[in-house]
């Protein structure tokens, strides 16, 4: 039997850049068995641009639900045995389909693959992801031409770098129906994808591609392009993957280590920004905090009254060197 792979792209207010990601699904050497857009209520001119590509394309309509909605709405709709995923500002490389249904199609055994990617921007395409994880991210792994394979530890792996992206994804339906879907718990929480990432490495066999198949594109509007929403959100995937993830008991300090280290992150951040309300947030949730006294200092400063906070932060900005305040660790958060 042939390996059928369904496209499922959601979209939202995407109108000038959701065309050029259906025209790199149709440009596909094996064709996708279908293509379902799902338009999460957009309110530009998406609706006309979908339906300019008539019957090539199933489109979906629903209200603004947010794009975990999105997604569940069309995988629960494709008909193909697999399940490809991709955002509505991204491309397909044209042999991303009969890549990897050559793959499942040799080895019905694994039900998940994800592909190594570059991004793009106006000014041109950049590395690859893969090639740019840290020394020894890969060691262990099982190697056939361009794919790796049961990597150890990869679950907890992609804590410390996260190459494994939403779009170009691909996932068996019957993986999918196991694990329920994208969980709408984390809509409009950063690096939101990256819990059903780390559910289907739990439960299923995972894939990687080494050739980059997928283009993601940076660009103005990439939610992603906001690294404190992005760390944030981690962190509350990490603590929700603790308390849910059956996995994550074995990984429990690391977990922890992890949690801790990027909510100092976003404090510092946050502090940086004179965002109060988070930096205070983020104390609360420390159990554990650094020794170190310039936290210390920003701790007590944190806590200070309105008006003798504005005046110590606003003396501290005005000494310290000019820049934009930015996480540094971790640095490669989906």
């Amino acid at each position: 039997m042939p390996v059928t792979v369904s496209l499922v792209i959601p979209s939202y207010n995407r109108a000038s850049l959701v065309a050029q990601t259906i025209d790199s699904a149709l440009a596909q050497h094996k064709a996708f068995h279908e293509i379902i857009v799902v338009d999460d209520g957009s309110t530009d001119d998406t609706a006309r641009v979908l339906a300019g590509f008539g019957d090539r394309i199933k489109m979906v309509s629903l209200p603004n639900g947010g794009v975990q909605v999105a997604r569940n709405t069309g995988v629960a709709l494709a008909t193909g045995e697999y399940i490809a995923l991709c955002d509505s500002d991204d491309l397909l490389a044209p042999d991303f389909v009969a890549t990897a249904a050559d793959w499942f199609g040799r080895h019905p055994e694994f039900q998940a693959f994800y592909s190594n990617f570059v991004t793009f921007n106006d000014l041109g395409i950049f590395p690859d992801k893969f090639s740019s994880a840290p020394q020894g991210f890969f060691d262990g792994a099982r190697v056939e031409g361009d794919f790796l394979y049961d990597i150890p530890d990869l679950y907890v792996r992609t804590m410390v770098y996260q190459p494994l992206f939403v779009s170009g994804c691909i996932f068996s339906k019957a993986l999918y129906q196991r694990l329920g879907g994208f969980d709408l718990a984390f809509h409009d929480v950063g690096a939101e994808d990256w819990e059903f990432t780390l559910r289907v490495l739990e439960a299923g066999r995972t894939v990687l591609c080494k050739r980059p198949l997928v283009h993601i594109r940076k660009h103005a509007s990439n939610e992603s392009g906001d690294s404190m929403r992005q760390v944030r959100g981690a962190a509350y995937i990490l603590e929700y993957a603790l308390n849910r993830h059956m996995i994550a008991a074995g990984y429990r300090d690391i977990i922890l280590g992890h949690i801790r280290d990027r909510r100092v992150g976003v404090f510092h951040v946050a502090f940086g920004r004179g965002d109060f309300v988070t930096a205070q947030e983020m104390l609360n949730l420390l159990n554990e905090r650094p020794a170190e006294l310039k936290f210390m200092c920003k701790a007590v400063m944190t806590r200070l009254p309105a008006p003798l906070r504005h005046i110590a932060w606003t003396i501290l900005q005005s000494v310290r060197p000019a820049g934009p305040a930015s996480i540094r660790k971790p640095v490669h958060v989906a």
